[in-house]
């Protein structure tokens, strides 16, 4: 049994004895000399080799996945499609995940869907997931059979809800899960001790909103263009060296990341309506819990979940495991 959550920005994969962490870019590989492949750990090497049927022998393809295909840096891609499990790089990072969870083949997999996406996506991505079927090698390991003999979709930021502690009683309670370029909103009733839900919805706004922000502030500064994920690193640490130089931009990073948290928390409360003066206590979710602090000022009562960009997966888990929290 393992849980995958295929990020915008990161997937997150786990079962019940470990965790793995992967940076959602894919590379096409390509031969490295022997010094850049001593790389600490830091990324991956995945060969696939789909299977037809009971075909032994299918197509085999290599890719650097993850740190490694962001240093790699020829044809590094990552997608912010809305159906983005229809972009390639999604099965490439299942499979990689699921390998290095050394998951059995036939092992019941949960996933999660956006929430505004979740019905209509959701019968489209568990049938493609059922018919993955795959030999997968990570790191020059051995291949091995990757196949999910079941596979549950649910909505993200449900999942999330699930590793909520202390729940208030006889109230309404709002999980806001900020992502990367997606924040879903789950409104749930706590009563008798059952939490049932209400509503909920998505907003297209996340943290990639902050980092195009910076690129755009750095770019101003240099006349160079930012990389996504080089922004990334410079929202976190405010400055950067450049051509020789520091450049401070922790004034435009603060900004930036109190007017991206502004305008998330003015979406989703806007959305929410009037049932979002009755919410008794906000649960802040996803990376973007983490990378946008501000937020547990906008929320009324809000409180981040622990460990928040694991909570989705650690939910999905739940939902298999049958480790469900009571409220």
């Amino acid at each position: 049994m393992i849980a995958i959550d295929v990020g915008y920005s990161h997937t997150k994969a786990i079962s019940p004895d470990r965790r793995v962490l992967i940076p959602s870019v894919v590379a096409p590989h390509r031969e490295l000399p022997l010094a850049e492949l001593s790389r600490n750990g830091s990324g991956h090497v995945v060969e696939i080799r789909k299977l037809n049927g009971d075909t032994k022998n299918g197509d085999t393809k290599k890719y650097f996945v993850g740190e490694l295909a962001l240093r790699e840096g020829q044809g590094a891609t990552f997608t912010l499609d809305r159906e983005k499990h229809r972009h390639p790089n999604h099965d490439i990072l299942v499979l990689a995940a699921a390998r290095l969870l050394e998951a059995r083949e036939g092992a019941t997999l949960v996933v999660g869907l956006p929430v505004a996406y979740y019905r209509l996506q959701k019968e489209e991505l568990r049938k493609q997931l059922e018919a993955l079927h795959a030999k997968v090698s990570v790191d020059d390991g051995p291949l091995a059979r990757v196949s999910f003999g079941k596979v549950v979709v649910y909505p993200q930021g449900a999942g999330a809800l699930l590793t909520a502690s202390d729940l208030p009683e006889n109230s309404l309670i709002c999980l806001v899960d900020v992502g990367f370029k997606t924040t879903d909103y789950v409104l749930a009733k706590v009563a008798g001790g059952m939490v049932g839900p209400e509503g909920g919805g998505s907003v297209e706004y996340g943290v990639f909103q902050m980092y195009e922000t910076v690129a755009a502030a750095f770019g101003s500064a240099t006349g160079a263009p930012l990389d996504m994920n080089v922004a990334a690193a410079v929202a976190a640490q405010g400055r950067v060296t450049f051509r020789g130089r520091e450049l401070d931009l922790t004034a435009a990073v603060k900004a930036a990341r109190v007017n991206t948290a502004r305008a998330i928390a003015d979406r989703v409360l806007a959305a929410l309506g009037q049932k979002g003066d009755f919410v008794a206590k906000f649960y802040l979710a996803g990376g973007g819990a983490k990378a946008l602090p501000e937020l547990t000022d906008m929320f009324p009562a809000a409180e981040i979940l622990p460990d928040p960009q694991w909570a989705n997966a650690e939910g999905f888990l739940k939902v298999v495991t049958g480790t469900l929290k009571s409220a």
